[in-house]
């Protein structure tokens, strides 16, 4: 699979969301040119945790962005991406603990990165957007 790739389609309509979007599919794709080109494991390390460290800041802004959410459907969907939050970073975890006892991981990022892209930024996040707007909730 090729390295994630930004696509404005994924664009969601919040600047702040849309930025971390971006660099996040950007970053990855590093890591992932960093894998198959066999770079060295500290640096792919280092590249993952400042990715993690964005992908937290990033589940961070959206949390505080949910806790405005009140009606019963928005609240399911604020605990079931909080969940979701949890669980991607505890994966992603496992891929960098993984890759720094020298696994080979690039199989692992590409699903991270399909991940990611699929499940977070397309399906929940638009999900969220649409929720907020129609609480009246500003962007």
């Amino acid at each position: 699979m090729p390295p994630a790739i930004w696509s404005e389609t994924y664009r969601v309509g919040h600047a702040d969301m849309d930025h971390h979007h971006r660099k996040l599919v950007d970053d990855l794709a590093a890591i992932q040119q960093a894998v198959i080109g066999n770079g060295a494991s500290p640096a792919i390390l280092d590249l993952l945790d400042d990715w993690l460290d964005q992908f937290a800041r990033h589940a961070q802004l959206e949390e505080r962005l949910m806790e405005r959410l009140s009606l019963p459907l928005a609240v399911e969907h604020r605990d079931a991406h909080v969940t979701e939050h949890v669980a991607f970073l505890h994966q992603a975890m496992e891929i960098r603990n993984a890759i720094a006892q020298g696994e080979d991981m690039a199989k692992a990022l590409d699903s991270l990165g399909a991940q990611l892209i699929a499940f977070d930024m397309i399906r929940r996040d638009f999900e969220l957007i649409g929720l907020l707007l129609h609480e009246g909730i500003a962007l």
